[in-house]
C-alpha cells in the first residue's frame, strides 16, 4: 500500500507529538505568549524563541499549530535561510464563545 504525502506528513507529526511532547509544549507556550502580545504568530517566532535539539527536523514544528487553540489568519515568508522564503501560515489565538482567548490547556 502506497501512502500519499499528506498521510506521511500527518503520521510524522503525530509521532513527533508523542515522542517530543515536552518540546512541543515549550513551542506552543512560546507561540501563545507571542500571539497574546502581538495578536498573531507564525513558526518564525517559535523558531526564534525555542532552540531545536539536534535530530529534530524543522518541518515537524508544523505540529505546534495542530490544536484548536490557533486559527490560520494569513501567510508570510519563513525567515530562516534553509527555508528559501517558503510560505508559512500566520495564526491568531482562537477565541471562545464569550470572546475570550482560548486557554492553553
Amino acid at each position: 500500500m502506497s501512502l500519499d504525502g499528506r498521510t506521511i506528513k500527518e503520521q510524522q507529526m503525530g509521532l513527533f507529538e508523542v515522542q517530543h511532547a515536552d518540546l512541543l509544549e515549550r513551542c506552543r507556550a512560546a507561540a501563545i505568549v507571542f500571539a497574546r502580545q502581538h495578536g498573531f504568530v507564525s513558526i518564525n517566532e517559535v523558531r526564534e524563541a525555542v532552540t531545536l535539539p539536534p535530530g529534530i527536523h524543522p518541518s515537524l514544528l508544523g505540529a505546534v499549530f495542530r490544536t484548536r487553540q490557533f486559527r490560520a489568519i494569513g501567510y508570510t515568508e519563513a525567515h530562516h535561510p534553509a527555508a528559501h522564503a517558503r510560505v508559512v501560515r500566520v495564526y491568531a489565538l482562537q477565541e471562545t464563545h464569550d470572546g475570550q482567548q482560548s486557554n492553553p490547556r
